[in-house]
């Protein structure tokens, strides 16, 4: 499955160039999952060097501003998101304002060094980002020092894939992969679990409370529960992926494997192999839409559990999927295009799902954050 998948993503290296290194790395560095590690992108870029198809200047620079824009959302996620959340959750999480304010301290003193450590340290690089956001590293520190690190990992990685050769993905593919799936499902898990406890314990004598608030907040924690819809949507992707790929039922896994070396090559659509990155390109936007008609107008109307009014409303999101936003990208109606059967149409149907039952259960826990934030900053709960 990951073969077929990372095969896609090099063919999709190969036909476009340094463009598809800019938007692999757009991808990964604003927090989506893929199915090729960065590292692996880096070094096939380093053999595209060496054999002159591409120059070593143009990569950096493709890397560099990928990263910067990647990473500088992902700070402001933390930033704007990850501080009111901690300290509203602080006792599931084991810690308190105090902590908070030694770390930031701690981190503060030693931001450059921190931030280089993360960025040339593999499972560390996206974390980075969002613990400067949340601990309030300034700006003007976070980025010079996020170029910097990037330059040293782009530079080792691509000198790698230029001396030895595509020989070393084969030899890293497997156990970076691995690496990546194991993190996955424990850091589902751990959102799981934190999702439950909240809701249990904490939630349901402040729910009333959580909604008191301005619209500028609810449009904020809409924001929030969007990207972090977004993400554990592409992060259950790949699990269940992985899954389906392991299961001893011959023909269905054949089927599927078929079905998605169709899609991952974007047989018949416009963009062929960049099919698969243009699309996971409008997640996040199309998160963040999604979302905030959700808060604004959706959630109010509708009655029942949280997960169920996110299950409801993802439909619509799903329908615009089949009918607009496949036929767009060159697949057709409900992605008939691609020749690979329903199984486009039903994986939008599953990925929607994910993403609204997600959206329903974390916009609560985000607009009770919010609340707190109005707060402690002195200001009116309804601001």
């Amino acid at each position: 499955m990951w073969e077929i998948l990372s095969d896609a993503l090099l063919r999709f290296i190969e036909e476009w160039g340094d463009i598809a290194i800019f938007l692999i790395f757009l991808l990964e560095e604003s927090g989506l999952p893929l199915p090729l590690p960065g590292d692996l992108a880096l070094i096939w870029a380093g053999y595209r060097v060496a054999s002159g198809q591409s120059h070593l200047v143009v990569v950096l620079l493709a890397v560099e501003l990928a990263t910067l824009i990647g990473a500088s959302a992902l700070y402001c996620l933390g930033l704007r998101g990850g501080r009111p959340l901690i300290v509203r959750y602080s006792r599931f999480l084991h810690v308190d304002e105090a902590k908070l304010l030694r770390a930031e301290g701690w981190i503060g003193r030693n931001a450059v060094l921190t931030i280089l450590f993360g960025r040339i340290t593999p499972g560390f690089r996206i974390v980075t980002p969002l613990a400067c956001g949340v601990f309030h590293v300034p700006y003007r520190t976070f980025l010079p020092a996020l170029a910097a690190g990037t330059l040293v990992n782009t530079t080792f990685w691509v000198g790698v894939g230029f001396y030895v050769g595509p020989s070393a993905i084969a030899m890293l593919h497997g156990p970076q992969l691995t690496a990546g799936l194991v993190a996955s499902v424990v850091l589902l898990a751990l959102l799981g679990l934190l999702t439950w406890q909240v809701r249990r314990s904490v939630l349901p004598a402040r729910r009333e409370a959580a909604f008191q608030v301005g619209r500028g907040r609810k449009l904020e924690a809409a924001v929030l529960a969007g990207l972090l819809a977004t993400f554990e949507m592409e992060t259950s992707l790949i699990v269940i992926l992985a899954v389906l790929a392991e299961l001893p039922v011959a023909v269905p896994a054949r089927a599927l494997l078929e079905a998605v070396a169709l899609i991952a090559g974007g047989h018949g659509s416009l963009p062929g192999p960049a099919f698969v990155p243009l699309a996971s390109l409008l997640f996040l936007p199309a998160g963040i839409l999604w979302a905030t008609i959700y808060a604004v107008w959706v959630e109010p109307r509708l009655r029942g559990p949280d997960w169920l009014k996110g299950a409801t409303f993802s439909l619509v999101p799903t329908f615009v999927s089949w009918f607009v936003t496949l036929p767009l990208l060159g697949a057709g109606p409900l992605g008939l295009w691609l020749e690979a059967g329903l199984v486009p149409a039903a994986g939008e149907l599953v990925l929607h799902l994910l993403y609204g039952v997600a959206l329903g259960l974390g916009y609560p826990m985000l607009l009770l954050a919010r609340r707190r934030r109005a707060l402690m900053h002195g200001m009116h709960p309804l601001a």
